[in-house]
């Protein structure tokens, strides 16, 4: 129930990709990434962004020891498994913060939007260059912003939803 519960945390905050380097770290902690990228079919490059993603949220750490042939340093990789809520609680208060500054700025702002999605400006910038298209010299016209609005809010709800389920 452990691992179903990562990945899906993994899943939703990173991507599928991801998914797969975590599960084999699950099952196999102290891997290199010489091991995860032979194991899953992934490039060594493409294993490392991965694992450097994982690092930087503190989901996983590594050891580090030096090869005594060749004289470089090789990193042996291992989850944090306990870290996994937190973070992924973190991520959605970090969200709703953002969906509601985003908010707010949608509530209070009129948007002007050209008719081609090249450009899209506040009521001042708009103004500044005419409500004309700095890109391909169309009128611009007054956004509908009623759906975005009908988003954010949802979002907003969704995750205030799971942090108080969640006690965040």
């Amino acid at each position: 129930m452990v691992l179903d519960r990562i990945l899906d945390i993994t899943c939703e905050m990173i991507g599928d990709e991801t998914a797969q380097v975590v599960e084999f770290l699950y099952s196999n902690p102290g891997a290199s990434e010489f091991d995860v990228s032979e194991a899953i079919g992934f490039s060594v490059s493409q294993v490392r962004s991965i694992l450097y993603e994982l690092k930087a949220k503190n989901l996983i750490d590594f050891d580090r020891k030096k090869d005594k042939e060749k004289g470089w340093y090789l990193y042996y990789w291992r989850l944090l498994p306990n870290n996994f809520e937190t973070v992924y609680r973190n991520e959605k208060r970090n969200k709703l913060e953002l969906f509601q500054e985003r908010l707010e700025k949608e509530e209070s702002n009129i948007f002007y939007i050209c008719p081609n999605f090249c450009k899209r400006f506040d009521f001042e910038e708009a103004l500044e260059s005419n409500f004309t298209c700095p890109v391909c010299g169309s009128l611009m016209n007054e956004e509908n912003k009623t759906r975005k609005i009908e988003i954010l809010k949802r979002n907003i709800k969704e995750n205030q939803k799971f942090l108080q389920e969640n006690n965040a």
